[in-house]
């Protein structure tokens, strides 16, 4: 009796091949229901807890550690760049530290001129300068000009170098030295804050037809003995990508960021400036013409810093302040590499691609409700976020780069109406991260906003 085709020699390897792929590989069917029906929503929603909040007197304290590493280190932001390795200076990069307290709340947002701050570099800052999670508020500019080689998962070796662990471990050091500096001494501040509109900056790099979130803020800070004076720190933020430079300069620099910085303090007198990357996940910075790509960098910051200068040096500031702080852990949806909007890479593959917990870090800075979120927060959300916290009257400013980096947060509009590298490439879990972490957001928000 003749057998079966698929019990014949010649099909059996070839059977075989395919359902190892199949097992190992995929496309295996992805699971789109709403994160709301989700057991990791109701696990974190019951994490929710009263903030730790304080009215009154504001203290500040300020301190800032280059960080600019020497020529030939790695680079982080590019695939494409080649080599990775540096072959100048054009701007040199910092870590910057400002400590608020009133009363008995104390926290301290650790801007960087890095690509990112992750779980592993976040850990070891906190670990150095002994403070819990919560007790430091982590961002970064997100320039493409930083340093690299200081993260070891092997996807972020993809795109920051070589892994390094002795200079991980001094960048980590110099980080956590900027902290304790800025905790040293505080002095009595009184805050302001100012926000414009600054549009036709930037273009939405996901969906060129729609918005994007065009918020540009600063939180000022003047000691309470130079009422008159210009602020000791300026915290300023913007969504665009600080990729300005592009992966063509292998010289190190802090893209337009560092720029914005220089300008803001030689127009306004500010004694110090730092900078929080904003909504980065959609916006790119338009560019405009000039003779190398790092001039185009110095040309983007410049133009935003002079739409902040009037109104810093205009600020009604107020003496007395509420400064609240809420760290959130976050149960993440199972890890999900997408290749349509229906289908997804093997879970048995790809489990380790991403964790499967974060965090969301919020912090009310006077009329300011900044939340960190872990990875390139986009504009879609952004604009979603404020506009559902609008009665509350802060002003909400959202960064990326919290410590920790689960890829690109994108809306759900995004994930099924773009396939594009922020959709699929480095989105790891799905449609529903990101609405998930806006609802999350609100909620810390609102706790504070009384």
């Amino acid at each position: 009796m003749k057998k079966p085709w698929y019990r014949r020699r010649r099909f059996l390897l070839p059977l075989s091949i395919l359902l190892v792929s199949l097992i190992f590989v995929g496309p295996w069917p992805a699971d789109n229901t709403p994160y709301a029906q989700a057991g990791y929503f109701s696990d974190t929603v019951r994490r929710l807890d009263a903030p730790a909040s304080a009215t009154g007197r504001l203290r500040a304290g300020f301190a800032e550690v280059e960080i600019t590493p020497p020529v030939g280190h790695q680079l982080a932001g590019f695939t494409g760049r080649r080599p990775f390795a540096s072959d100048s200076v054009f701007s040199r990069c910092y870590a910057r530290a400002l400590t608020l307290a009133v009363g008995d709340v104390e926290v301290t947002v650790l801007a960087v001129d890095l690509l990112l701050v992750n779980d592993d570099l976040a850990g070891a800052v906190l670990a150095d300068v002994g403070l819990e999670p919560g007790e430091i508020f982590f961002t970064a500019t997100h320039t493409h000009g930083g340093p690299g080689q200081w993260a070891d998962h092997p996807l972020e070796k993809l795109v920051i170098g070589n892994y390094d662990a002795d200079y991980a471990k001094r960048l980590s050091q110099q980080l956590a030295d900027a902290v304790s500096r800025s905790r040293a001494e505080l002095v009595p501040v009184e805050t302001a804050l100012v926000a414009v509109e600054a549009t036709g900056t930037q273009w939405n790099r996901i969906d060129r037809t729609r918005a994007t979130f065009d918020q540009l803020s600063a939180l000022l800070f003047r000691p309470l003995d130079r009422p008159d004076g210009p602020p000791i720190v300026a915290l300023a933020s913007f969504g665009a990508h600080a990729t300005v430079a592009g992966h063509q300069s292998h010289a190190i620099n802090a893209d337009y960021p560092g720029a914005l910085v220089d300008r803001v303090r030689a127009e306004t007198g500010a004694t110090n400036v730092m900078f929080a990357a904003g909504s980065v996940g959609d916006a790119s910075a338009l560019r405009p013409a000039a003779e190398t790509r790092e001039e185009m960098a110095v040309k983007v910051g410049e133009r935003l810093a002079d739409m902040l200068t009037a109104p810093i040096q205009e600020a009604g500031y107020d003496r007395t302040a509420t400064l609240a702080n809420a760290y959130l852990p976050v149960e993440l949806p199972p890890v999900r590499v997408p290749v349509t909007t229906s289908l997804r890479l093997s879970p048995l593959s790809t489990r380790w691609v991403a964790p499967d917990h974060s965090h969301l870090h919020a912090l009310r800075i006077g009329p300011a409700m900044l939340i960190g979120f872990p990875g390139d927060y986009s504009g879609q959300l952004a604009g979603r976020l404020a506009d559902g916290l609008s009665d509350t009257g802060l002003t909400v400013i959202p960064t990326s780069f919290n410590g920790d980096y689960l890829g690109y947060v994108i809306s759900d509009d995004d994930f099924f109406g773009a396939a594009k590298y922020e959709t699929r490439i480095l989105n790891f879990y799905g449609p529903w991260l990101g609405p998930y972490l806006n609802d999350l957001a609100a909620r810390l928000a609102r706790s504070m906003a009384d």
